[in-house]
């Protein structure tokens, strides 16, 4: 069921991503005013609204946050990737993270992929290539947003 706070959460999400993808493209980084002031939002959002489902958000944080920075730790993603996972589970809560972790994945192969095949054609090598990551972490999160909007599921 979509509640308003899970729908402002989604819309917060959806605005944040648009200057994410935007720094991370252009800078390779991901501002941490971005992912802070979504923290931030979520938290708030959590406090005033959800007080009943402490445990699901903030495992949804950990668990997000969690999983990128053991990612972080090998070097196979940035910082700001694992952040901004956290961000996505104290937004929107572990069912839609465990939902978009399917299409982050797929949009981070797809990605993978594209700078691979332009290196090639580029004739330049493909070993130390930069994927944006968080590029990828949006575009799985926005499609996971309208599946569950599309599905009837509610978000």
């Amino acid at each position: 069921m979509t509640t308003p706070e899970n729908f402002l959460c989604a819309l917060c999400l959806m605005a944040w991503g648009i200057p994410i993808v935007y720094f991370d493209i252009r800078e390779n980084r991901i501002p941490n005013a971005l992912t802070y002031s979504g923290i931030l939002v979520g938290l708030a959002v959590l406090i005033l609204f959800r007080r009943d489902a402490l445990a699901d958000y903030g495992l949804a944080f950990l668990a997000g946050f969690g999983v990128f920075y053991v990612l972080f730790m090998f070097g196979w993603v940035g910082g700001g990737d694992a952040k901004l996972m956290g961000m996505i589970g104290l937004l929107m809560g572990l069912r839609f993270l465990a939902s978009a972790l399917v299409y982050i994945a797929l949009a981070g192969g797809l990605l993978a992929l594209c700078v691979m095949i332009s290196l090639r054609a580029k004739g330049r090598p493909i070993r130390g290539a930069r994927v944006p990551y968080g590029t990828a972490i949006m575009a799985g999160s926005y499609y996971a947003i309208f599946q569950s909007l599309l599905g009837g599921g509610g978000i």
